[in-house]
């Protein structure tokens, strides 16, 4: 990483002072200078890297597979080992995601359209239900799943898009958590709540099936 200059730190301090309202010490602007600059660092480099890969999929429109490991499958959001994945127009995905989409399990599109769908955890964690009420949901035709298997076989992920399920389930926009602020000691913290938290839930979802299944508690 590139050394900061003093001037730099300082302009960074009156810009933290400022919009804080507070006087911040030397050392707190110079980490958080330092991070910032970091944080672009790594952002110039993906982005450098995806220029690279967008051309290189001009030479290869049907996709190809990325040297290295650590990448992130833009479906399951498994880690992919060496060898196991694949890029193409809609981004990474493991090989796995990849045969689903291949043996048309899944539509390609999903992985870059994560607003269309509810992961399995995005399921039990925004609707605030265990796996074995999910798994009873499916059962019982409530809710419509998308498998992934292993080459045809098994359970890799299960997926449920909207327009399976667009009488039940709600934009995923409707059940975002929201950032909550905290001032102790007088720093400021920031935590995620659910979304029932601010809401109604029986007005905020009305109209959407998943409601008649759910219990509301009051806290």
């Amino acid at each position: 990483m590139a050394g900061l200059s003093n001037e730099r730190i300082q302009e960074f301090k009156n810009i933290l002072e400022k919009k804080k309202g507070k006087e911040i010490s030397w050392e707190e602007a110079a980490e958080g200078a330092r991070s910032l600059v970091g944080l672009f660092e790594v952002l110039h480099r993906c982005w450098v890297d995806e220029q690279i890969r967008k051309k290189k999929l001009e030479e290869h429109p049907n996709g190809f597979q990325l040297d290295g490991i650590g990448y992130t499958c833009f479906i399951c959001g498994g880690s992919t080992p060496v060898g196991g994945n694949w890029y193409d127009k809609y981004g990474i995905k493991c090989k796995i995601c990849q045969g689903a989409i291949v043996r048309k399990e899944i539509p390609a599109s999903l992985a870059k359209n994560r607003k269309s769908w509810y992961s399995k955890y995005e399921i039990e964690d925004r609707f605030n239900i265990k796996g074995p009420t999910l798994r009873s949901w499916i059962k019982n035709g409530i809710l419509k799943a998308r498998t992934v298997t292993h080459d045809g076989k098994g359970v890799h992920a299960q997926l449920f898009l909207i327009k399976d399920n667009k009488d039940t389930l709600p934009p995923k926009k409707m059940t975002e958590s929201q950032l909550v602020k905290e001032t102790k000691e007088g720093k400021d913290w920031f935590h995620s709540e659910p979304w029932y938290r601010f809401v109604d839930p029986k007005e905020h979802l009305k109209g959407y099936k998943i409601m008649d299944y759910l219990q509301v508690v009051k806290k």
